[in-house]
């Protein structure tokens, strides 16, 4: 009986470690086969940068024009400009709603269809930095840090009157005024913003 009974432990115990081993083989199985769902939330960054208080966010051209202060001049009528004026006009950036730093670019020329070629920006205040002056080929370059509340960058011109640097002699500034269209002249201001990475 005894040899029964041996053979019948045998067996349980067979059995017992093929069951054993059956739960361990499936159960380590089913762990590459279950499948867990979960969910990545992040806030995405703000990009609402403020021009003068106008939204830049799908915009290409401001609403509202840039306001130029002439200088006062005893000899000019005041709001207009006339060789030798000068006067600025002030650009305010508002990062309050951004949540990355950038660079702005700001560059300005005479509009084409009122050609006064020495009208010109001169210089320029970014920040609370000094008086800069104003290079065409590389604009007025800046950096803005996240959620700063406001930038502000004074740009000055002038009708260029000296006779060693400007384009247009007495007979051109005399004739340019007199033509027909041109009293409103224009100077095309273009911002560029980018994220800095």
């Amino acid at each position: 009986m005894k040899k029964k009974s041996d053979a019948l432990f045998l067996i349980v115990f067979i059995v017992v470690v093929a069951i054993s081993l059956l739960y361990l083989f499936q159960s380590s199985y089913a762990k590459y086969r279950r499948n867990v769902d979960s969910n990545i939330q992040g806030r995405i960054a703000s990009w609402n940068i403020t021009v003068n208080n106008e939204s830049i966010a799908n915009e290409t051209t401001l609403t509202n024009a840039i306001t130029p202060v002439f200088d006062a001049n005893p000899y000019v009528k005041t709001d207009t400009i006339a060789p030798g004026s000068t006067g600025y006009f002030d650009i305010q950036i508002n990062a309050l709603n951004v949540d990355v730093d950038f660079t702005y670019t700001i560059t300005g020329e005479v509009d084409a269809t009122t050609p006064l070629q020495d009208l010109k920006i001169t210089n320029y205040i970014a920040g609370t930095g000094g008086y800069t002056t104003y290079d065409p080929a590389t604009g007025i370059v800046g950096e803005i840090q996240k959620n700063k509340p406001a930038t502000n960058v004074r740009v000055f011109f002038a009708w260029v009157d000296d006779p060693t640097t400007e384009e247009m002699d007495n007979s051109e500034d005399t004739t340019y005024a007199q033509t027909s269209g041109y009293e409103d002249t224009k100077i095309n201001v273009t911002i560029h913003f980018e994220q800095k990475r």
